[in-house]
């Protein structure tokens, strides 16, 4: 098992310092694109299923036709700030980028022309520190509503996919604004301690996650998937030591303290400004946890 994690790594590691490399150099974003990604691209804006069929094909499992998908989209579209603007698919494709949502509703289209099941999921996180979100966030709420308390000082709201491989029984994340798809890369690139290697210019603000949720057969984030993600997987990407640390209990009481308050927020019916203490605690715990880890 250690050999397989170390390759796994390797692999892992290897992969995204190219990907990395070639969205650093400006040929995936900002220069036009040339050669079968051209091709693809033009594909796209005219049938984004028969986009999809060609750039998956020889693959076998929905897994793997989500891993050719979201990554073509990581590397090939741009990421761009939101503007609280409504775009159909065939806009955020002629766009050749958008937000994180934007980006997700891309890929879910595509993934659906395959018959693959998917269903998308909205997490908060952590974020880096900013005193003028915090106000920017409270005037949207004045404004627009408690939805809006999803960001604020010391967090941020987040969308991705989730895929059902029918091989393995299971749901896995993609997330088409980073590139990753699968528990690993998920993990790799959104929770652990060390250096991430994501296609997500967000990367470094987003900390870490604290609440996850999928949405049901109604589209409402009804699915909690906080316990699965931030708990069970997190623990076992180290191999089981985070649970024996002592501040490993103070980080699950945490995320349970919150979870129902970010669901709320994300209904609109709760402000999880008023809740920004904790959310600070929890960042503590988390740098805690991560100092213990290293010992």
């Amino acid at each position: 098992m250690t050999d397989m994690a170390g390759v796994s790594t390797r692999v892992f590691v290897i992969f995204f310092a190219a990907m990395l490399l070639l969205v650093n150099s400006g040929n995936a974003q900002e220069a036009p694109l040339k050669g079968r990604d051209a091709e693809l691209y033009g594909l796209a804006q005219k049938d984004i299923g028969q986009f999809a069929r060609q750039l998956t094909k020889g693959e076998t499992s929905e897994l793997a036709e989500a891993q050719r998908i979201v990554r073509w989209l990581a590397t090939n579209f741009e990421w761009k700030f939101t503007d609280y603007q409504k775009r159909t698919v065939q806009q955020i494709v002629d766009r050749r980028g958008g937000n994180c949502d934007e980006l997700a509703a891309v890929a879910l289209a595509a993934m659906q022309a395959l018959g693959i099941r998917l269903r998308r999921v909205h997490e908060i996180n952590i974020y880096t520190n900013s005193p003028e979100r915090g106000s920017d966030s409270d005037a949207m709420i004045k404004d627009k509503g408690l939805a809006y308390s999803v960001f604020g000082r010391h967090h941020n709201d987040h969308v991705w996919l989730e895929l059902y491989d029918s091989r393995a029984n299971e749901w896995f994340p993609a997330d088409p604004s980073s590139g990753l798809v699968g528990n690993f890369e998920w993990l790799k690139g959104r929770v652990w301690f060390g250096k991430r290697a994501t296609l997500n210019p967000l990367t470094n603000d987003m900390i870490v996650p604290f609440a996850i949720f999928a949405a049901d057969e109604k589209g409402e984030f009804t699915i909690d998937r906080t316990r699965h993600y931030l708990v069970d997987e997190f623990d076992r990407l180290y191999g089981g030591r985070l649970s024996k640390i002592p501040v490993w209990r103070d980080w699950v009481a945490g995320l349970e303290f919150l979870d129902p308050k970010a669901a709320a927020a994300l209904s609109g019916t709760l402000n999880l400004h008023d809740y920004e203490t904790r959310i600070d605690a929890l960042a503590d715990t988390y740098e805690q946890l991560r100092r213990a880890s290293m010992h």
